[in-house]
């Protein structure tokens, strides 16, 4: 990929610049989630309501686009939806993301949501839950949420399960803290102190 994401949000800000119809009513969202989008890499990132006022006025319709960035090529276009997006981190009450999960899964532990496409362009929330191990509780995802923003239908899956269009389920600092540790201490506490025989 040739574009980072701050240069894919300034030409996913230029697309919205464009729609004179819906700048008003919604914003972009910082997300701009980086996947693998049928053989292309792409950024894509959601529109949000732009205040508590606007989701009040729009919510009956609901958030009615996403915005994608290739970024090989740096085309950029925002993709309208038939029906919106209900569920929002921007929505409020019980179309809150953060309170529709919490409600659906009350005894899990959420990673940070991410927003992807499956390979027909069709929008999801792609939410990691965590379990913690060992003294130093040592985060590890356990499984993910996949929660329609649409209809607000999810699913749980274990890790293993995961399905192949799905992109973000491991936050990249955890893994390189994880690789970090197994280079470390892979042969044992003691020998990363004393004789770091392949640290």
């Amino acid at each position: 990929p040739l574009l980072d994401k701050e240069s894919s949000s300034k030409l996913g800000d230029r697309v919205m610049g464009q729609m004179s119809e819906l700048v008003s009513q919604f914003e972009v969202s910082s997300l701009y989630t980086q996947i693998n989008y049928n053989n292309d890499i792409v950024r894509v990132t959601p529109l949000e309501y732009a205040s508590g006022i606007k989701w009040l006025t729009n919510r009956k319709d609901g958030v009615k686009g996403y915005i994608t960035v290739n970024s090989v090529s740096g085309k950029s276009e925002l993709v309208k939806l038939q029906d919106g997006m209900k569920y929002m981190p921007s929505a409020m009450f019980n179309e809150n993301l953060s309170r529709k999960l919490r409600f659906s899964y009350p005894t899990k532990i959420f990673g940070n949501a991410s927003f992807e496409v499956d390979n027909e362009g069709k929008p999801y929330w792609i939410v990691p839950t965590l379990t913690y191990s060992s003294v130093e509780l040592l985060e590890d995802v356990d499984g993910v949420v996949i929660l329609d923003p649409v209809s607000g239908d999810s699913t749980y899956y274990d890790v293993k399960d995961v399905p192949t269009w799905v992109d973000q389920v491991y936050n990249p600092y955890l893994i390189i803290s994880q690789f970090d540790d197994w280079g470390m201490y892979k042969n044992g506490f003691f020998n990363s102190i004393f004789g770091q025989k392949g640290v």
